[in-house]
């Protein structure tokens, strides 16, 4: 049965019980890190809802801590190129300790290339705690075509991977994992305005989304624009929180840039 957490900066979230310790765990990585109906057609995203969503050449990197240890980085590299491809290079690097030993590490790799404001490859590589998966996709025609653990899957030519940078995240209901290659249709609802803290020490304006069904989880996006600040799910039992670390994105100019 269902159960609530709860933490102070954090809105109530439906953890779903049964989860096995690598699904809890590792819900902060590709999988995690993985809105029902089909998305769009291919290539109809609108420049402007890209605006603000990657820099033509920037960084953007979060701490992620269980309860109040630290648990690892979430680091995504943004770069553009002179044939108008987007670049975007993720590293996720987790670990739970108890003293001197490691008792779970998760590593995820993904290099994602984009162009017109269309994902056109994906390659993937990730170690859970031991067993390994690997993603491979790309564009083909209107179609997106991926190779993963789940086998062959065909997506139209406007999926989103669950990387979750991209402002257009929270409004489509159709995401590829990152981790696996399967299709989610996860259930997405607004949660109001909230506050996260800034690298500063500040406070940085942003709306909360609640994701549940296939994942469980909260994700938090600026409210001036749409640049992706967190995520929180439960981490058996202990909130797992991304608290932005670095943020080097420039303006919105890097759409001309990029060719988008």
């Amino acid at each position: 049965m269902p159960y609530t957490c709860r933490r102070p900066d954090l809105p109530i979230t439906s953890c779903a019980a049964g989860h096995s310790r690598r699904q809890v765990l590792t819900m902060g990585g590709g999988a995690m890190l993985a809105a029902g109906g089909l998305v769009k057609p291919a290539g109809v995203l609108a420049a402007a809802a890209l605006a603000g969503a990657a820099p033509v050449d920037g960084e953007l990197a979060f701490d992620v801590f269980r309860g109040a240890a630290p648990m690892g980085q979430h680091v995504l590299r943004f770069t553009s190129g002179p044939d108008g491809v987007l670049t975007v290079d993720i590293a996720i690097d987790l670990a739970v300790s108890l003293g001197p030993i490691t008792v779970f590490r998760y590593t995820h790799r993904n290099r994602e290339r984009w162009r017109d404001g269309r994902l056109i490859a994906i390659a993937t590589t990730t170690d859970d705690d031991g067993t390994r998966f690997t993603v491979d996709g790309r564009a083909d025609g209107d179609r997106f075509i991926a190779d993963g653990s789940a086998g062959r899957v065909e997506a139209p030519a406007g999926i989103l991977p669950t990387s979750y940078w991209h402002p257009e995240t929270t409004r489509r209901r159709l995401w590829l994992d990152t981790q696996r290659g399967r299709l989610i249709t996860p259930q997405i609802a607004p949660l109001g305005a909230v506050e996260r803290p800034a690298p500063d020490g500040g406070a940085i304006d942003a709306h909360a989304f609640a994701v549940s069904g296939d994942l469980t989880m909260t994700l938090w996006y600026r409210r001036l624009e749409p640049r992706w600040l967190g995520v929180a799910f439960d981490g058996r039992g202990r909130a797992v929180t991304y608290r932005l670390a670095r943020d080097t994105t420039p303006s919105a100019a890097w759409l001309a840039a990029a060719g988008m």
